[in-house]
């Protein structure tokens, strides 16, 4: 009956390597390949009679095959293998499934799809979370009742789930967090369709308990284990219960050549402690979308905490000490053509002169330009767009 052990880890979180406080969020990359193997050890009752012992495996295996904005696609397929004795598992069903995750940790999935069993576990705040602190959030099981139950669609519960960072620690050398999730699914089912003969779920009660184990050096899943305790009340009295123990192993391959390595690692120290970063290849070298966040709107004068993104981008950048950069301002379309221009002069220039301030010895000459409203990357029709227009680019130069 349970198949959800793998699914879970196979979506966790990555987070900065500051020890006092993480800002949580998926980090994603076309390409990514993820493989999560996981086992459950689950004992059966029916009425408060054990009916039966399992082991069953639940293997995941899929690829990010595209980002649009803060959401990652993701396209595979999850097996799941039946114990037959002795440790030898036979396959039992697979799943091909497809859908969007955002950096937060929320789900967008069509219902037809019976996997990922659990949605939306983990989801995070959009503030960095301290040791000790704790947040809450709703998530959903996806299960399939064709075999047990012959309920043809996927059959949702929802769950309420609470979360506690607890610290991190050292494993082999790796600095790794640890999070406890706890979550509750209470939830009395109704029936579109009758006409069943057999008995029918009528109220599903569960009771998770996960310790998850994050690599924070790489930014990954490390492992996780969790304890169980379904309790389904049936529609004719009766009371079957699930419960049992899981845990789980993820690994992940990159496929990525040294230029994508290259950017993939600009992309992840600068996502550490500038979320909004937005870090590509383009023809001239390696772009670097730092948004609106450096100055107030609709002036060149800097933000409070403009000086240590700042820092943070130049970390990046003195590792490049022979590669020219260029700064580049721009605007959105609101207001006169020229002042939009002399804006985004104003705002590269500054730019450029603290970045020249905080890398004073380079071999590598920094240049400004500012292209005011012509180069728009979204419409200026909405203030989404106008959002995005409004930026400053920094461009590794190519040799």
């Amino acid at each position: 009956m349970v198949k959800k052990s793998v699914y879970v880890l196979l979506f966790l979180f990555v987070t900065t390597t500051m020890f006092a406080q993480e800002l949580f969020r998926f980090q994603y990359r076309t390409g990514q390949q993820f493989h999560v193997e996981g086992t459950v050890d689950e004992e059966i009752y029916k009425n408060d009679v054990l009916i039966d012992r399992v082991r069953l495996k639940n293997v995941g295996d899929l690829t990010v095959t595209g980002i649009t904005g803060d959401r990652a696609m993701h396209e595979g397929t999850f097996s799941y293998y039946r114990s037959s004795g002795d440790n030898d598992f036979y396959l039992e069903e697979q799943y091909p499934t497809r859908f969007y995750r955002d950096i937060y940790g929320n789900y967008f999935i069509d219902n037809t799809y019976f996997m990922p069993v659990v949605r939306g576990v983990p989801t995070f705040p959009k503030t960095p979370v301290k040791i000790g602190e704790q947040w809450q959030s709703g998530a959903y099981e996806a299960h399939d009742f064709r075999t047990a139950f012959g309920i043809q669609d996927p059959v949702i519960l929802p769950a309420a789930v609470s979360y506690q960072y607890l610290g991190n620690l050292m494993i082999e050398g790796e600095k790794i967090a640890k999070i406890s999730i706890n979550y509750i699914i209470n939830y009395t089912l109704k029936y579109a369709e009758t006409g069943f003969t057999a008995p029918l779920p009528f109220r599903v009660v569960g009771y998770f308990n996960q310790l998850y184990y994050w690599n924070l050096d790489r930014g990954l899943p490390h492992s996780y284990r969790e304890n169980f305790d379904y309790i389904f009340i049936m529609s004719n009295g009766d009371i079957q219960e699930y419960v049992g123990k899981s845990r789980a192993f993820l690994t992940i391959q990159d496929n990525l050549n040294e230029s994508e390595r290259v950017l993939e690692s600009i992309r992840n120290t600068l996502k550490k402690n500038i979320p909004s970063v937005e870090v590509s290849m383009v023809d001239q070298g390696i772009l670097i979308n730092i948004g609106e966040i450096l100055f107030r709107f609709d002036s060149d004068e800097f933000t409070e905490g403009a000086g240590t993104d700042l820092d943070n981008i130049v970390e990046v950048l003195n590792e490049f000490p022979d590669r020219d950069i260029r700064v580049i301002g721009h605007t959105d379309s609101t207001g006169p053509e020229d002042y939009n221009r002399s804006l985004s002069i104003r705002r590269s220039k500054r730019t450029a002169q603290e970045i020249k301030k905080r890398l004073p010895r380079r071999k590598g000459g920094i240049t400004y330009i500012g292209m005011g409203e012509e180069k728009p990357i979204a419409s200026n029709e909405t203030e989404e767009g106008r959002q995005k227009n409004r930026r400053v680019e920094i461009i590794i130069l190519n040799k």
